[in-house]
């Protein structure tokens, strides 16, 4: 006898908090072990549409620089080093 594995369940995008800059985020509930998750919005989105898991050294980057702006079309996947080196030089301009 195969036992059915029961799929998590996903509640969101919800508004993140000011903690967080007001990024979005996902839960996930996964009914076998009964615990919620929080995910980055934007990452559960880019790692549903590739089909994978993103690796440790991959951001997602939106290619406007507009946080809200989660559209499938406006975010990328880069490394982690380039887009901290992104953000750097962003931050510079601003001075």
């Amino acid at each position: 006898m195969t036992l059915k594995s029961k799929k998590k369940k996903v509640y969101g995008p919800y508004k993140g908090s000011k903690a967080n800059g007001g990024r979005s985020i996902i839960i996930e509930y996964d009914p076998k072990t009964k615990k919620t998750k929080s995910k980055n919005g934007p990452r559960y989105m880019k790692e549903k549409s590739l089909g994978r898991k993103l690796k440790k050294s991959e951001h997602v980057d939106h290619h406007d620089n507009n946080r809200n702006n989660d559209s499938a079309s406006n975010l990328k996947v880069m490394k982690a080093t380039d887009n901290i080196a992104k953000g750097n030089r962003n931050r510079k301009k601003k001075k």
